[in-house]
């Protein structure tokens, strides 16, 4: 599957592919213990940034993934990151993924923004047929933020991943196929106005618009 984007732009950020440049700027918006507690693994210093990003390019060079960056257009300060995994291009389909954000984002629009973009990309311009999402059973934050876009639970694959702490991992799936995407569109423009306007009442922490 070939993702041929510069930069995907929002009412309030920008999703830009990640390169060696954004390191401190990721390195800085990664600076909370919070980010890591249901993530697969904990960057504590630049060279683990380094590490995060080099793996990250290595894997947009294989094809396997293509890794973003969001910045905050008012600032121009990165706020997180995001990826698209296991792309295939037989299938049409490919997980949004490996996405975390400074906890100065989160309850704001940036999340749904970003998904918003990523969303529209996927299929209006990739013509996937699936868009699928994962995350730890234990991380409820996620699960809201996830069922808020209007993703479909599948389910729970059970042992699926194993944490860095060692204890087994069972992972929920979720997914947006290309028939859901009409409504699911417009469920996010509507959530998105709202955001601009005034404040999501459907959001786990209450809105600061302009975020």
């Amino acid at each position: 599957m070939k993702v041929t984007l510069h930069e995907l732009i929002g009412e309030h950020i920008r999703v830009v592919p990640m390169d060696k440049s954004h390191i401190e700027g990721l390195y800085e918006a990664a600076n909370d213990e919070n980010i890591w507690a249901h993530l697969p693994k904990t960057i504590r210093t630049l060279h683990n940034m380094e590490a995060f990003v080099e793996e990250a390019l290595q894997a947009k060079e294989s094809g396997a993934e293509f890794p973003f960056v969001i910045i905050h257009r008012e600032t121009g300060k990165i706020v997180g990151t995001t990826r698209f995994l296991y792309m295939s291009s037989a299938s049409k389909s490919l997980e949004i993924g490996w996405t975390w954000f400074h906890p100065s984002v989160w309850g704001t629009s940036v999340n749904t923004e970003c998904k918003y973009l990523l969303l529209q990309y996927c299929f209006e311009q990739l013509n996937t047929i699936r868009v699928q999402f994962k995350t730890d059973e234990r991380n409820i934050r996620s699960q809201k933020a996830i069922e808020r876009l209007g993703a479909v639970k599948e389910g729970i694959l059970r042992n699926q991943m194993i944490r860095k702490d060692g204890t087994f991992r069972n992972s929920v799936f979720y997914s947006i196929i290309d028939s859901d995407w009409p409504s699911v569109k417009q469920h996010l423009e509507q959530r998105l106005q709202l955001t601009y306007t005034g404040c999501d009442k459907g959001g786990v922490q209450p809105c600061r618009p302009g975020i």
